[in-house]
């Protein structure tokens, strides 16, 4: 008998939260044409965040007032995006919560970090940082259709040094994605704003030609997007070229843009520390080993060696249960009750 992967043991897990917690019950939500138990009314997603009201009335806001696209699916109890907001949001207003991720950061990032200046859902920087200057990416907003890190965290060191660590964060999800250009037939919204569908996408096989000749070889380039002509001298062109295929054609797309926007920003010199990285679930194996057949065989480790020395981007990552073990050490009542909430319902 086949064991259940992790995308149906979660699922299991968010049904049964669901009914112990009588969260709308027989009120069932669709999703890509699917009614299932886990999904909620759409309009009412919220249901699916922490039951703390005033975060609930928070997030609606920054969602407004930041213009924030939320996740389409957001309505799904798996939700990776729901999921982000619950776990990470709270760090953006509440004291002891920022007190404990300036702890939790100094001892992953072996840093000296004194405060947290900002913590921002489907991040997105000012001026000629954004995403349609910076990664030529014409399309989208803030959540969709443009490089937007799932959160970023800005912070300040005692030495008076600044940083920013933009954070990829994954659920239930077993990869990274596939190059929205790395095929013959293009989505709706790609066919909107006028691009051409790649004609060879065999080229994306040839990696040491993407990287002497990338306007030629990455249709990518071909749209407008500049994430080769960012990342062309930060990488280890002789371990890149013995690739099988680009690591952004199948599995690794979003790591290969965030470390594109990472290095933009890194080159720009406005923060003395740019990290790039992926806050995940440790029973999450397919997406720990969805590069595997690069010969990356674990991303958290194996993401970084594709880069030289000469990139100023640090690659690091942590599970969610690393960072909800650390913060729950406080004794605050507020960080209690939100452990409580996180803890039982994705079962840390």
């Amino acid at each position: 008998m086949r064991e259940p992967n992790w995308n149906e043991i979660a699922e299991e897990y968010q049904q049964q939260w669901r009914d112990k917690k009588k969260v709308l019950p027989g009120e069932y939500g669709t999703q890509n044409k699917v009614t299932r138990n886990h999904i909620l009314p759409i309009e009412k997603w919220l249901f699916g965040t922490w039951h703390d009201t005033e975060m609930q009335s928070l997030l609606e806001k920054y969602l407004e007032v930041e213009q924030v696209q939320a996740n389409r699916g957001k309505h799904n109890l798996k939700s990776s995006w729901t999921q982000c907001a619950n776990i990470f949001f709270p760090f953006r207003y509440h004291p002891h919560m920022k007190y404990m991720l300036v702890s939790f950061l100094n001892e992953e990032l072996s840093l000296d970090i004194s405060s947290i200046d900002g913590v921002d859902l489907e991040y997105s920087a000012p001026g000629k940082l954004t995403p349609k200057h910076l990664l030529g990416e014409s399309g989208g907003k803030r959540g969709s259709g443009q490089t937007s890190p799932d959160v970023a965290i800005s912070f300040t060191c005692s030495d008076g040094k600044c940083g920013i660590y933009l954070i990829e964060n994954k659920y239930t999800e077993h990869h990274f994605y596939a190059c929205s250009a790395a095929k013959k037939i293009i989505s709706d919204e790609h066919k909107s704003q006028g691009l051409e569908p790649n004609p060879d996408p065999g080229r994306c096989r040839n990696v040491r030609a993407c990287i002497d000749n990338p306007s030629k070889y990455c249709h990518q380039m071909a749209w407008g997007r500049k994430y080769w002509h960012l990342l062309n001298n930060s990488v280890d062109k002789a371990i890149f070229a013995d690739l099988k295929y680009c690591p952004a054609m199948r599995d690794g797309y979003q790591l290969f843009r965030q470390q594109a926007l990472a290095q933009g920003i890194a080159d720009s010199n406005l923060f003395d520390y740019v990290i790039s990285g992926v806050a995940y679930d440790e029973r999450n194996k397919e997406l720990i080993g969805c590069l595997s057949d690069l010969g990356l065989n674990d991303f958290r480790k194996d993401w970084s060696k594709l880069f030289n020395a000469d990139s100023n981007v640090m690659f690091h990552c942590f599970s969610h249960q690393q960072l909800v073990s650390w913060v729950t050490r406080s004794r605050s009542s507020y960080i209690r009750k939100w452990s409580e909430y996180v803890s039982e319902r994705y079962r840390y």
